[in-house]
């Protein structure tokens, strides 16, 4: 083990670069704390015993009870961190490929972060624009993949590459001079960019640069979100709060909306006989047609048609004079192997005032191989335009994108048909956990103008996806590159598929929605890897546990933020209360370029066109909405005009 005095200034170092001034303070004192009273035991211990010699000591130090064992695991963590550094710094490396010029600068490996400074001296430097001069910062939660290799495998002397792979689809590949400490440079990042425990993750030492005005943790809140509700559905719907302290089920919030006149007895039943414990929960209420969409995960009917009166007694109760319909997001071939292994789908016996259709969408597994299929075509820059079309069609992606926007607009189709009224649709796959929130967001996108918003759009993420169990934590481990040991099975880009899928909506309507393309990009990469806590863990229940709401900084506090917000917003945006129904034939989808050809593309001209059509847009509008103000001082002088002209007249004729 290290001698005690390196390793606290190793550890103090590290946390200098992320921990609130506040934090940093206090690991100093206990730092020292730790130092005075372990010196004596210390050269004894093995590393687990110095993790728990630690935790034992923290339970001792002035800390509020409430925060030690937060605070201790995030000190454990600095230490874990502070360890998986082999080398902190190599000087004299060459960017020879990334999101500027080629330069050389240095390296640096923090408890977090990997940063390149590029020499202001070289020669790639100088003359170039401020981009070229600014140090490139990449989370360490952002690599995808790491490689090291040799430059000349016959030749060691000539140094090693070092190649990082990106969950946002760029490679950057640093030529370093010694291999030795290119294996250095690999090991430690290899490491850092996959250590897992929340005590690790980035939101909770970040420190906000800015002043937070409009909280992001209160962006849904069901309770008013129920208000809204009862205004529209009187009597149909109640909130429920038998899921406190998840006592029903993990994935689910602890209060959720479903049917009035259902007691909570019943959602027990129904959570013994649902995929996950996901029992019915309302997704959407379409008042025009007085429809609700309610998702759920799958009936555990297995081999033996097992069936659960709780159950079918809550689906009866959305019933009023049409028959409700069950929409299975799963090909049918995996509805019949589920059948087999206990899951399975409702059987026509006991629900046969209900019809079960079929709108299958990708597995889990498939969509990430569609994924790195796709971004290894984008890749590849020498390959021709025939071939390009072809390998795009087999890469599978935009057959995903073509099936899970298909079924959502199925299910917007039967909850808004005309001539019925009260269709209940009830939306399920395997687990109710991606596929099915996939549709149910994409199908209120379809239906709701406020969801085309941007407050409405966030309130949408969370209510469907954060809130609702969407599992970020393990499908977002990694991206189109890698593949975690671990993690891989649970793996998958279900986020950034539905995000490309709300993309062909805002192509498909570009008046339509109030926020653009770039605000689709900023999820997509932060819900990989973030200073943000609201995409950390895979539901609510974990963030509970790890207090994220109080400990960290939520993503729509940022955006919300009018500084930042701006950059979001559809110059070009006219609010339509109509429902808008996209083309789902192949042909009407395009390449999401600004993801898929990011890193391929120099987007400046492009950038700047954009930009003064954006903002010739707003002097447009600018120059309306003064007209129409104009119009209406002279509607208003002419009223005056003419009011001062009668009592003119008045006064004559009295005369």
């Amino acid at each position: 083990m290290m001698p005690l005095n390196c390793f606290l200034v190793q550890v103090i170092h590290s946390a200098s670069l992320s921990l609130p001034s506040q934090m940093l303070l206090r690991l100093v004192v206990l730092s020292l704390f730790i130092a005075v009273v372990a010196a004596r035991y210390i050269d004894d211990m093995n590393y687990g015993e110095l993790r728990q010699f630690l935790d034992d000591q923290l339970m001792q130090v002035f800390i509020p009870r409430r925060m030690v064992r937060q605070e201790g695991a995030l000190l454990l963590s600095i230490m874990e961190l502070a360890e998986a550094i082999e080398i902190p710094q190599v000087n004299g490396v060459f960017l020879r490929e990334g999101p500027r010029a080629a330069t050389t600068g240095t390296i640096c490996v923090a408890g977090h972060h990997l940063m390149f400074a590029p020499d202001q001296q070289s020669p790639t430097v100088k003359g170039q624009n401020q981009d070229a001069a600014n140090d490139i910062w990449i989370l360490h939660r952002m690599v995808d993949k790491v490689v090291a290799e040799p430059i000349a495998k016959d030749d060691p002397s000539r140094g090693g590459l070092l190649i990082l792979k990106l969950k946002n689809f760029l490679i950057l590949t640093f030529e370093i001079r010694s291999v030795s400490d290119c294996q250095a440079l690999f090991r430690s990042i290899e490491k850092l960019s996959n250590l897992r425990g929340f005590h690790h993750e980035y939101p909770f030492y970040y420190r906000v640069p800015f002043t937070v005005l409009d909280d992001g943790w209160t962006a849904f809140d069901l309770e008013n979100e129920f208000t809204k509700l009862s205004v529209l559905a009187p009597d149909q719907f109640r909130i429920s709060s038998a899921n406190v302290n998840y006592a029903l089920c993990q994935s689910y919030p602890e209060k959720v909306i479903v049917p009035k006149g259902i007691g909570d007895d019943y959602l027990g039943h129904s959570a013994e006989f649902r995929e996950g414990r996901r029992f019915p929960v309302l997704s959407y209420y379409h008042a025009p047609t007085k429809s609700p969409i309610m998702r759920c995960g799958q009936p555990l009917v297995g081999p033996t048609n097992r069936r659960c009166k709780g159950d079918e007694t809550i689906l009866n109760t959305l019933l009023t004079t049409e028959r409700g319909v069950i929409v299975d997001t799963r090909p049918k071939n995996v509805g019949l192997d589920s059948k087999r292994k206990g899951g399975g789908c409702e059987s026509q016996q006991f629900y046969s005032q209900w019809r079960y259709l079929v709108f299958g969408t990708p597995r889990i597994k498939d969509t990430h191989d569609a994924l790195a299929r796709v971004v290894e075509l984008c890749n590849d820059t020498r390959i021709s335009s025939d071939k390009f079309i072809s390998r795009a069609n087999s890469s599978m992606w935009y057959h995903a994108v073509t099936d899970i926007l298909t079924a959502a607009a199925n299910v917007a189709t039967l909850v808004s048909q005309e001539g019925t009224s009260g269709v209940p649709v009830v939306v399920h796959g395997g687990d109710g956990t991606d596929s099915t929130l996939a549709v149910c967001s994409l199908a209120q996108l379809i239906l709701d103008s406020d969801s085309r918003t941007i407050r409405g759009f966030e309130s949408l993420i969370e209510r469907e996806f954060i809130c609702a169990g969407h599992p970020f934590q393990s499908r977002n481990a990694h991206s189109a590159y890698g593949s975690g040991a671990v993690t891989g099975p649970k793996e998958s880009p279900v986020f950034l598929l539905f995000l490309h899928c709300v993309y062909e909506l805002l192509v498909q309507f570009p008046l339509s929605f109030e926020y653009t393309e770039e605000f689709l990009i900023l999820l997509f990469e932060h819900s990989y890897a973030s200073e943000f806590g609201s995409f950390l863990g895979d539901n609510e229940m974990e963030k509970r546990q790890w207090r994220v709401k109080e400990c960290t900084t939520s993503l729509w506090s940022y955006v919300n933020n009018p500084k930042i917000l701006a950059q979001f917003v559809n110059a070009n945006y006219e609010p339509n209360d109509k429902v808008i129904w996209p083309s789902v034939t192949p042909q009407s989808f395009v390449l999401w370029r600004r993801v898929l050809l990011r890193w391929q593309m120099k987007w400046e001209e492009s950038d700047a066109m954009r930009k003064a059509a954006a903002d010739a847009k707003l002097k447009e509008k600018a120059m309306q909405s003064r007209v129409h103000s104009l119009k209406r001082q002279i509607a208003d002088l002419t009223r005056e005009a003419s009011l001062i002209t009668a009592t003119a007249e008045g006064l004559k004729l009295t005369d």
